[in-house]
């Protein structure tokens, strides 16, 4: 082979591989999800087998009751009825933890942690909403909508550090 096609065979290799990285790079900042989703609790759901936790708020964890309501479950099925059977987009931003999925999820344009947050079944965690969910919270609470509504004990949060 001589130098010339040499070279512009080593230009098109450089060239394809390029592309790869860059569409490398482009994948990895547009890490979506969307499907029909099942809702596992009021901050997290599955779509195709992969679990999300819904980033920027919180609900009562598994077993929380104010008096005889288990907010546990009227938050899970507060978003199980808001999202139905519709198509659940999500950007995903990392992983936590437990290796789920940590993304900000949307049905029909409106974000999750909006509505939960609106509705008094969730609360912002501004440690990673930066205060998204926070005039939603406000608003819930003086409206005395969902969990702010009822008699519920201190410990309903746990000892999580929402400030």
């Amino acid at each position: 082979m001589n130098f010339v096609k040499a070279a512009a065979l080593s230009t098109v290799i450089g060239l394809a591989c390029s592309a790869c990285s860059e569409l490398a790079s482009a994948e990895k900042r547009s890490n979506t999800i969307a499907g029909v989703a099942s809702v596992i609790d009021g901050d997290t759901i599955e779509i195709h087998g992969e679990r999300i936790r819904l980033s920027g708020y919180d609900t009562p964890e598994r077993g929380k009751r104010c008096g005889n309501i288990n907010v546990y479950q009227k938050a899970a099925l507060a978003l199980s009825d808001f999202i139905g059977r519709q198509t659940v987009h999500c950007d995903v931003s990392g992983t936590d933890r437990y290796d789920r999925s940590i993304a900000t999820c949307a049905v029909g344009g409106v974000d999750l942690g909006d509505h939960m947050v609106r509705e008094g079944w969730g609360r912002d965690w501004p440690r990673y909403s930066k205060g998204r969910y926070a005039g939603e919270e406000r608003s819930a609470r003086s409206k005395s909508k969902g969990v702010w509504g009822l008699r519920c004990p201190d410990s309903l949060w746990g000892n999580r550090n929402y400030g």
